[in-house]
């Protein structure tokens, strides 16, 4: 028994560099991604946010546009 125990040790270190070698890469791409991803959506909806604030309404409205209820 014990000569399969390096054998089943040498299949596990070798399975788990194989899916390392082949797995960085593409983690390392969808991180890539996503900072572009955040980076192009950053700068529309922070001037969305500025334009519709709620405390640039009139004193005598509410954010939603109509009249102050009474």
């Amino acid at each position: 028994m014990s000569g399969y125990n390096g054998v089943i040790l040498l299949t596990l270190v070798g399975f788990l560099a194989l899916a390392a070698l082949l797995l960085t890469p593409v983690y390392r791409f969808l991180k890539r991604e996503e900072k572009v991803a955040e980076a192009w959506t950053e700068d529309p909806y922070d001037s969305v946010d500025s334009v519709h604030s709620p405390d640039d309404a009139p004193a005598g409205e509410s954010p939603g546009g109509g009249d102050a209820p009474t």
